[in-house]
């Protein structure tokens, strides 16, 4: 049951039956209450059980650690106290069942402790009948935008922060990107509707609005074959995913440079490139090596490295590298059997072929490039949205109706250059373009 997933609490619905019940666990609550105000129980409720009904599985996951529902710094956004009180009591009248225990860590296998698993029950799914995924609509007052602390614990944003212009376009670009994806009858490979919950984004800082603030969707989960499996109005899907992002961001802004230079120039100018590991694939070395640069000491991509799993993954068709950060039973091969002397040789080999890239390892860039590739893409959703084209990004891609192709290659050239400035005003940058059963192909956008 280790796939069970997380319930999340974003969803909301006016639906009569909806209304009808939580009206009921409020009066059930409240009925031996003293003091009763079931206007502060109304509006969660409605949010808890259209965010239940909603889920493809009867069982979920829900931790109840009250520490993860405090006023100001909670586990997530929609942790509140009173959603917290309304489980519990949905549970006490038989709307939520008890499916499996929690298994605390010294109990579990491979030492990871499990939450307690639940299930909608039987009197829930009778209780809405007529209820449709049309009747479902995503909370309205969710946050677009969210900073979590080191913890991964939510912490509120101060008011003087949502006035902030940056905090303000960012807000209404996600709303008006959201309104133009609700138009687009975006269906998934199965023909059914994309439902508005899958691809409402929110931007996610860490520790700080400097850093992070990618934008993650339920879309952002997607496999590379879902994700191209979608059509816009009957029109299929088109990706651009742009080559080597990262490393292209620092060769241009710290050296102004389109690509590397110095002793294996002309050889190889994949900055993913690692002849000393030839038996490593290029994508487990791009994940080994991003993680050296998010790593903000020597001794943490050690860690990070020494306990990388590769294997392939028949459902990308390519193959997929793993960090564990827990002790989660491991799959595949381990990259580096040789542990730490290993990961050493790997981090002085790349620093050796890479002089450009090398002061930069081990210094943590990778969170503050994630903050330049999101300013990008959200460049990218502003101008999409501002010519009626629906983008549907994912970190470094974006997915679209193929017939806009070019509109969509023009959108990339003059976004990066909007957000770069100099660094990204000359040479030109690569995106490989993949549809759906044909090999991608490689593209060069002029950015002169």
């Amino acid at each position: 049951m280790k796939d069970v997933s997380y319930l999340r609490i974003e969803a909301y619905s006016d639906h009569p039956e909806v209304k009808l019940m939580a009206d009921q666990v409020i009066d059930s609550y409240l009925a031996d209450k003293t003091r009763k105000n079931p206007d502060k129980y109304r509006y969660p409720a409605r949010k808890l059980i259209a965010s239940l009904w909603l889920r493809g599985s009867d069982m979920f996951r829900f931790g109840t650690k009250t520490k993860y529902f405090g006023k100001d710094k909670r586990k997530q956004v929609w942790m509140t106290q009173p959603v917290l009180t309304l489980f519990q009591h949905m549970r006490t009248i038989g709307f939520i069942n008890e499916a499996i225990p929690a298994i605390p860590p010294e109990m579990a296998k491979d030492g990871v402790g499990r939450t307690t698993i639940y299930a909608r029950s039987q009197q829930f799914k009778e209780s809405l009948k007529s209820l449709r995924e049309a009747d479902i609509l995503p909370d309205p007052d969710l946050p677009r935008i969210e900073l979590k602390d080191a913890n991964k614990f939510w912490l509120k944003i101060p008011d003087e922060v949502k006035q902030e212009p940056w905090y303000r376009i960012t807000e209404q670009t996600l709303q008006n990107h959201s309104d133009l994806l609700a138009k687009s009858e975006i269906r998934l490979a199965d023909d059914s509707p994309m439902h508005p919950m899958t691809c409402t984004y929110i931007r996610k800082f860490k520790e700080s609005f400097e850093l992070t603030g990618r934008l993650y969707a339920g879309f952002t989960t997607f496999k590379k074959d879902d994700r191209l499996g979608i059509t816009f109005r009957g029109i299929s899907a088109c990706s651009l995913d742009l080559s080597q992002l990262h490393p292209t961001l620092i060769l241009r802004i710290a050296h102004g440079l389109e690509k590397e230079e110095g002793l294996f120039t002309g050889l190889n100018t994949d900055p993913y490139d690692m002849p000393d590991f030839i038996w490593l694939p290029r994508a487990v070395h791009k994940t080994l090596i991003n993680a050296c640069f998010n790593a903000k000491t020597l001794d943490s991509a050690y860690r990070a490295l020494i306990n990388a799993y590769w294997q392939w993954d028949a459902t990308d068709n390519e193959y997929d590298c793993t960090i564990y950060k827990t002790k989660k039973k491991r799959e595949g091969e381990k990259c580096f059997p040789g542990d730490k002397a290993e990961a050493i040789k790997y981090i002085k080999a790349f620093k050796f072929r890479h002089p450009q890239l090398a002061d930069f390892v081990c210094t943590g860039i990778g969170l503050l490039l994630q903050k330049f590739d999101s300013d990008y893409m959200l460049n990218v959703i502003k101008i999409a949205t501002s010519m009626g084209i629906p983008v549907l990004p994912v970190h470094d891609e974006v997915v679209f109706p193929e017939d806009k192709q070019a509109d969509v290659e023009d959108i990339l050239k003059e976004a990066f250059k909007w957000t770069f400035n100099d660094a990204g005003g000359f040479g030109h940058i690569t995106v490989k373009a993949s549809r759906l059963g044909k090999d991608p192909e490689a593209i060069q956008l002029d950015l002169k």
